[in-house]
């Protein structure tokens, strides 16, 4: 249960004692000079060398010193130029690494005339927002999760590009621009040559020695010779792209390199080579089980013949009365009536008609959907229709289809299902010669369920895209597949243990295959085993927050409102440690509805509420927000910002984790301005 409401009881002090605490055995070598500008003492800043210092806040900020003037590696949020006016700095130039909201939302409210530069590959994501924010695919069909959906929400003023190779100059300093990609496919870094000393600020290209900040912003599609995948089927595809990103900030021998996130890394060589191992390791036991082998083998041709990887099961031959097309299965009874599992395209609807012609079947009494996946759910408002059959599935995946506009996932279809019964969690039923049961199956996405229909003579489990003959489909983090004890795929794969299936069909899958027991428990222990490489790899206090992108979300995701009016927006919140988690949250709306500057995160909590929730669990708070009547019709996005105590630094702030999207309706003509797609749309492939 949530308490909400709270204010946290943090004084500015004790947040800059807490957030500072990690600098204190840093031994990091100080270059000392008879002449340097030396700003008020700051518990925030650090000197690095006479001109080169480190602002920590939401982020960490490089500052190069010219006299009294400054030039600012990425800024943070608005703290940053308060602190510099407080110290008599004037900002002249501001360097951004990467087009993420938290590296500048200083940006979105401070009134500055310094020079921003942005890596030229990002230019766009800086100057014209709203052209992703407008788009439909940033919005439905989702398989590419490039450029994220971390972007600015509204646009900033951009004095000039930068691209790799070159450098500037800033009084005393040299400044190299390093192409750095791999967190953004546009990622630069900055190497700092000043004062006897090389430091890099690399932005989120690492987080700490052998650390990154997430996996999801490492979701990229892959390619080999001509085979190429979207976003979607890239799990950890940006490894090697952020390999070699490693290898050039390794080339320009630096003392130091800087994180956003982390700070300081002290033994570059050390730190960034471990981060090479421990991506190759997590990606080999990745690749040990992923049913991607099934569907593009000439991705993986380098792991082929390896016996520590799981080997490929047999397949088998569908029992005569089932019937595969698209992404449907169709069991036919023996007096001719048909249950069918999912409905992604009109091309079903049509074979079912021809079916009934032919006489192959008499008529449809029932549809199963097992996930929300749009190639699976497109076409099911026109079956329902057409058949006029009542619609099954369990809770997870009916929260979804029957209000889409209310989330943000992979391959989400704009489709509104009716579903008539919603099914708890092996509460069976009786169809024609079948038991049907259905399970909760958080396999290829948390919201996934299964079918198992049992007659006289075989055991069919119906895994939607959960498994194939070569494993687990978890190649898509955001997803949401996760290795808690009992829950994800070590759940799907007890179940399967369990229930001993004699076929288990996939709906990309024309055969059949099952796993033994014996094959469950080889891939429960490469899940182990990943989780212990993301223990390491992962700088949370459970690794859980760095693989799941929606640990904080908001419900609904996109809602509509006129000027002068107010909606309700509630903060869904994922406490993924087993003890209680405090979170501190506020929402952050448009800069143009409040009519001021954005507060900083480090100045003030009295707009903070606190959410306490338990172990496991979910919590919510619920807060309104007042649309301005003079607000013109669009598009607005609305940021939510989270503050975690007891992570380092103490409390770790995080600057738009998430964001809602407003639909200000034009009052005069009742214009809506929702990016829905075009109903016409190729099918998606496999998987």
């Amino acid at each position: 249960m949530s308490r909400l409401g709270h204010t946290p009881d943090w004084s500015r002090r004790k947040f800059l004692t807490a957030s500072t605490a990690g600098l204190a055995g840093l031994a990091i070598p100080v270059r000392s000079a008879s002449a340097r500008y030396d700003p008020p003492v700051h518990p925030q800043f650090q000197r690095l060398s006479q001109n080169l210092g480190l602002l920590r806040g939401t982020i960490h900020v490089g500052v190069v010193f010219n006299g009294n003037e400054a030039l600012l590696i990425d800024c943070g949020d608005v703290g940053t130029f308060e602190w510099a006016a407080a110290a008599g700095i004037k900002v002249n130039k501001v360097l951004v690494t990467h087009h993420h909201r938290e590296q500048v939302m200083g940006l979105l409210s401070e009134e500055t005339n310094a020079e921003v530069l942005v890596s030229a590959a990002e230019e766009k994501y800086f100057t014209d927002v709203a052209q992703y924010w407008l788009a439909p695919s940033s919005r439905w069909h989702i398989y590419n999760q490039r450029p994220h959906h971390w972007m600015l929400p509204q646009s900033v003023k951009v004095a000039g590009v930068l691209k790799g190779g070159e450098s500037l100059t800033w009084g005393s300093a040299t400044i190299k621009v390093l192409e750095t990609p791999g967190h953004t496919d546009g990622s630069v870094s900055f190497l700092v040559a000043v004062d006897g000393l090389r430091v890099v600020f690399c932005g989120d290209l690492l987080y700490g020695p052998g650390q990154v900040p997430d996996l999801y912003c490492l979701q990229k599609g892959l390619h080999r010779g001509q085979r190429r995948t979207s976003d979607y089927h890239g799990f950890l595809g940006a490894r090697e792209t952020v390999k070699e990103s490693l290898h050039r900030v390794l080339g320009q021998q630096p003392d130091l390199v800087v994180t956003s996130a982390g700070g300081v890394i002290e033994k570059p060589e050390v730190g960034l080579q471990l981060l090479i191992e421990r991506l190759d390791s997590l990606y080999d036991t990745y690749v040990s089980t992923s049913a991607l082998r099934h569907y593009f083998p000439e991705l993986f041709e380098e792991f082929q013949g390896r016996a520590d990887h799981l080997p490929f099961r047999p397949q088998l031959a569908p029992p005569a009365y089932l019937r595969h097309i698209g992404t449907s299965w169709i069991i036919r009874s023996q007096d001719g009536a048909a249950f069918v599992m999912d409905c992604g395209s009109p091309r079903v609807i049509e074979a079912l008609e021809k079916m009934i012609t032919a006489g192959e079947i008499t008529r449809v009494e029932g549809l199963w959907i097992t996930h929300y996946h749009d190639d699976h759910v497109d076409a099911v408002p026109q079956f329902l229709e057409k058949f006029a059959c009542p619609c099954y599935t369990v809770r997870p995946v009916a929260e979804v289809i029957t209000r889409p506009m209310a989330w943000r996932l992979p391959c989400i279809s704009p489709s509104v299902v009716r579903v008539d019964r919603v099914l708890a969690d092996g509460e069976f039923f009786s169809w024609h010669e079948f038991r049907m049961t259905p399970f909760d199956f958080p396999g290829q996405t948390l919201y996934h369920g299964a079918l198992f229909a049992e007659n006289a003579t075989d055991k069919l489990l119906f895994v939607g895209d959960s498994f194939t003959p070569a494993g687990i489909d978890d190649y898509c983090i955001q997803n949401r597949n996760f290795l808690h004890d009992g829950s994800g795929f070590l759940r799907c794969l007890d179940l399967i243990s369990q229930l001993k299936p004699t076929h288990m069909f996939n709906c990309h899958v024309d055969s059949a295959f099952t796993f033994r027991p014996e094959d469950c428990q080889a891939i429960k222990e490469r899940l182990q085993h990943r989780r212990e490489l993301l223990k390491a790899i992962l700088p949370w206090r459970d690794f859980h927050f760095g693989i799941d992108e929606f640990w904080v979300r908001c419900d609904p995701y996109e809602q509509t409102a006129s000027p002068g009016g107010k909606v309700i927006l509630d903060l869904v919140i994922l406490n993924h440690l087993t003890e209680a988690l405090d979170v501190h949250v506020r929402v952050v709306p448009p800069a143009s509805w409040s009519g001021e500057r954005l507060p900083s995160a480090l100045r003030s909590w009295q707009d903070w509420q606190q959410v306490s929730i338990a172990g496991r669990k979910e919590g919510r708070i619920s807060q309104e927000i007042f649309v301005p009547k003079s607000t013109a019709p669009g598009r607005y996005v609305v940021m939510v910002d989270i503050a975690i105590p007891g992570e380092t630094p103490s409390p770790r702030i995080l600057c738009g984790v998430t964001e809602a999207v407003i639909v200000i309706q034009d009052v005069s003509t009742k214009t809506l301005f929702h990016n829905r797609p075009s109903p016409v749309r190729r099918e998606r492939g496999r998987g």
